[in-house]
């Protein structure tokens, strides 16, 4: 096989374009928000729960795919910064509910236009229904991963489960 044909492959397989794809994100969001002095994470982490407050620590993990310790860290340094304000559940004894204090909901006014600039840029030249197609299809690709994780690590996940949080479980962020 020769060498063009060889990167062909390497770039048409689907987890290698996931990892571009990724990589490009986080390079054109980090671009627009460390002037802000935010990490892409806290970026999305934001807008999560403008979209979806008041939401639990679990809550939060799911809906960003990532584990407890991490949002944790990251709601803790968002809060030491005024973004964010931590209270108690009156429904839960033990959880914990998350909100935007004033200033983190101005912030999250200007992230928001960031937001949707790079969505319209990058699903420019597609029709709603084939953005709809590719969502649902990469949450059946996610949900795939963890099977495969769980069944790897004999049933013990490393992290949240991603279907946990699948379309119509909170709302979707731009």
């Amino acid at each position: 096989m020769s060498n063009s044909s060889e990167i062909g492959l390497a770039i048409s397989n689907i987890g290698m374009l996931i990892v571009a794809a990724r990589r490009s994100i986080r390079q054109l969001v980090a671009g627009k928000v460390v002037p802000l002095d935010l990490t892409p994470h806290h970026f999305w982490m934001l807008l999560v729960i403008a979209k979806a407050a008041p939401l639990s620590l679990g809550e939060l993990a799911r809906a960003m795919w990532m584990d407890n310790p991490t949002i944790s860290r990251m709601v803790q340094q968002m809060t030491q910064r005024g973004y964010l304000v931590v209270g108690p559940d009156p429904n839960h004894g033990r959880r914990i509910r998350i909100r935007l204090t004033p200033e983190g909901a101005t912030l999250c006014e200007k992230l928001a236009g960031i937001a949707e600039g790079l969505r319209e840029e990058a699903e420019k030249g597609m029709t709603p229904e084939e953005t709809g197609a590719l969502r649902d299809l990469l949450c059946k690709f996610m949900r795939n991963l963890d099977v495969m994780v769980a069944n790897d690590l004999q049933g013990v996940p490393i992290r949240p489960q991603h279907g946990q949080a699948g379309p119509g479980k909170l709302p979707s962020v731009s």
